[in-house]
């Protein structure tokens, strides 16, 4: 085998390779309801964003929907059955996802119609003294505290109607 042939098989590795770690690294759309995978007009889609809130706020990491966990690498869309759902979240500090800094950790509820695509956007802003406040993060069997100085409001923002086509 040549020099260029093998550059060639080491190239469309790495490019199938960056492709399954961009669909694994949150590109994609997670079904988190039970059963069969259902049309797309029949289920309502959250798209969280950990960098940015598409300029109308600060990204948004959800952590759990209806008490039920997110992987470590969760997909950045979720389809959920339309309906009443409980969400928990924190709002972004920075438009780095990857350090990891966020604030504001809280959990509401939130009602979707079938067939459409919603955007979380978050409203960060500081907590006086008298309103700071612990949360709680289980991780690998440790409990860590931390202090929260600032509250995430969660905006729940149409953004496009669902299609079954791909």
């Amino acid at each position: 085998m040549n020099r260029y042939t093998l550059g060639l098989l080491v190239s469309a590795a790495a490019l199938t390779g960056c492709a399954s770690m961009g669909n694994m690294l949150g590109h994609g759309t997670e079904h988190f309801y039970e059963g069969e995978p259902r049309p797309m007009t029949e289920v309502s889609v959250v798209e969280s964003n950990g960098e940015y809130g598409w300029g109308m706020g600060s990204g948004v990491s959800l952590i759990a929907i209806d008490g039920k966990k997110l992987p470590t690498l969760a997909q950045s869309k979720q389809a959920l059955l339309p309906g009443k759902h409980t969400v928990e979240y924190e709002c972004d500090l920075t438009q780095n996802v990857m350090n990891g800094k966020r604030a504001g950790r809280a959990t509401t509820t939130i009602e979707l119609e079938k067939g459409v695509h919603y955007r979380l956007v978050g409203n960060l802003y500081a907590l006086s003294k008298d309103k700071w406040y612990y949360s709680e993060d289980t991780f690998m069997g440790t409990t860590n505290r931390k202090l929260e100085t600032n509250a995430c409001d969660l905006k729940v923002v149409k953004f496009k109607a669902l299609t079954n086509e791909g």
